[in-house]
């Protein structure tokens, strides 16, 4: 068998492997989390070019009720809808109503939008960001297989299992509403473009610091790549991040317990193997400590060069305050990393409110707001410190499974909950953002209204924009030629909706088309 057929081979079995029978699916899971360990180290570590880009991933699990974070206030001729609508599980709006007689108002007033809109309470940052025209929003977004309308959704093809959580995750993170998953479209990026983005790299284009995810998964030659919320993920039994076992140069130490146990591996992993398996893990094994010693110093990078991290995010101690601040250690560090293009994910979960979404929600949204107004203000300082880093260079972007329900599932206050719905709102933040205002359409919120499926489903909004299109945008900011093979590679349902680089109300990035 000469190397091209052995590499097709693997290639279709690890493609296939799964569709077959349970010692075959166990042994390719078993490949797969082997390559959380390693990443695509090249030959060389060269220098990271002036148009770096790095994409950032914020994924809200169990569907945030984003019906509560854009809201309509006093001025807005939804905002009494909204108050009577939404009933207990209302924000006070400024708008009289049996919730909330007095018409008092908590919500953040935004600025420059169509009609009065304010955030959440506790979103300070995120509002922060949008009034100085960091942060935008995507409105009305959501899993489409085609476009639809309150008129065709009975004729429509629509996502497969809709409004199923597994589902709706899968096919946000795939951008492939109506097939079977396969892979990530962050998966699919790095599979077209890593040989050409990132020539000189030493690690995986693709990082999570939230575990293994569908988003980032299924490439056959750029695996995802998993990071702690202290840095990479170390063999145990070494010491810290192999501390114990290695000298001040890296080198394996012999004299202590640690140091002989990491040489006898060493010995170990160094032996050829008759079969894939055996290879593949001694390859994998090998090259963990290569791998572990690029992402450490690539964390160190920050109080290097004067990015105190520590005090950015003191108010960012959750998890997914902790999240950004490992990938916002990896950016500052990128030169390590030798890429030209990284993606990255986090996630936050939680958003499940079927019940207690008055006291769930805003916990919720405190934490994310900490984690995004410092990371926010970490890529700005970072700019300040690096000559060769600038603020425009990432772009971060939420998603979640869907929306939630316009009208409650009770009416006490200390158990109503709103249930799984479908088109929600997205915001997105960094330097290239066109900020301070909505892109998209803003729905009608009302049961029986324009954008409301039909047959009474107390308020999900069929999405006006479809995560293909969000997604492309996104993409083609990165470096996917809009309208190229790649896009449509990355993106196979795409040309079934309006061209989004073309739709003034989609423009939410600098330099796209």
């Amino acid at each position: 068998m000469n190397d091209e057929t052995y590499r097709l081979s693997r290639r279709n079995f690890l493609a296939k492997g799964t569709c077959g029978t349970m010692g075959i699916a166990s042994i390719v899971n078993t490949i797969s989390q082997l390559q959380l360990v390693n990443s695509a180290v090249a030959s060389t570590l060269g220098p990271v070019s002036s148009d770096y880009k790095a994409l950032v991933c914020v994924f809200l699990r169990g569907g945030c009720d984003m019906n509560n974070v854009l809201i309509p206030i006093n001025g807005n001729s939804q905002a009494q809808g909204y108050a009577d609508d939404r009933g207990v599980v209302a924000v006070p709006n400024g708008v009289v109503s049996d919730a909330n007689p007095s018409g008092a108002d908590s919500t953040i007033h935004l600025t420059g939008t169509p009609e009065p809109l304010g955030l959440h309470p506790n979103l300070p940052n995120l509002a922060s960001m949008y009034e100085a025209g960091e942060a935008g929003f995507i409105t009305n977004v959501g899993t489409l297989a085609e476009p639809t309308t309150r008129n065709t959704y009975t004729s429509s093809s629509l996502p497969n299992q809709l409004f199923s959580h597994s589902d709706q995750v899968t096919e946000w993170m795939s951008s492939i509403a109506d097939q079977a998953y396969t892979s990530g479209w962050g998966a699919r990026v790095a599979e077209l473009f890593n040989d050409t983005w990132n020539v000189n790299s030493a690690s995986s284009m693709l990082i999570s610091a939230a575990g293994n995810n569908q988003f980032l998964n299924g490439s056959t030659t750029v695996p995802q790549y998993s990071v702690t919320t202290t840095g990479a993920v170390s063999l145990s039994g070494f010491g810290t991040n192999y501390g114990s076992a290695l000298d001040n140069d890296g080198n394996v130490r012999n004299d202590n317990t640690h140091g002989k146990r990491l040489r006898a591996l060493e010995k170990i992993m160094a032996y050829s193997h008759s079969n894939l398996i055996g290879n593949s893990y001694a390859s994998v094994v090998k090259r963990a400590r290569e791998t572990e010693a690029v992402i450490n110093a690539a964390t160190s990078a920050a109080t290097d060069i004067g990015l105190d991290l520590d005090t950015i995010f003191a108010n960012a101690t959750d998890s997914v305050g902790e999240e950004l601040k490992s990938i916002a250690r990896l950016i500052a560090g990128r030169t390590h990393l030798g890429n030209n293009r990284q993606i990255f994910f986090v996630d936050l979960g939680g958003f499940d409110n079927h019940q207690d979404i008055n006291a769930d929600l805003e916990v919720l949204l405190s934490e994310l707001d900490a984690g995004i107004g410092a990371f926010n203000e970490a890529m700005k300082q970072l700019a300040t410190l690096d000559s060769d880093f600038s603020y425009d260079m990432v772009t971060t972007f939420q998603a979640s499974d869907f929306n939630r329900t316009w009208t409650p599932n009770g009416d006490d206050p200390n158990s109503a909950g709103t249930d799984h719905a479908w088109g929600s709102h997205s915001f997105i933040f960094g330097g290239a953002v066109n900020g301070g205002q909505l892109h998209g359409t803003f729905p009608e919120l009302a049961v029986g209204g324009a954008h409301d499926v039909p047959s009474g489903t107390r308020g999900r909004w069929i999405p006006t924009t479809s995560v293909d299109q969000y997604c492309a945008i996104l993409a083609n900011w990165f470096g996917v030629p809009a309208n190229s093979s790649e896009m449509a590679t990355i993106f196979p349902n795409l040309s079934r909706f309006d061209d989004p680089f073309t739709a003034s109300d989609l423009a939410f990035l600098n330099g796209i088309g």
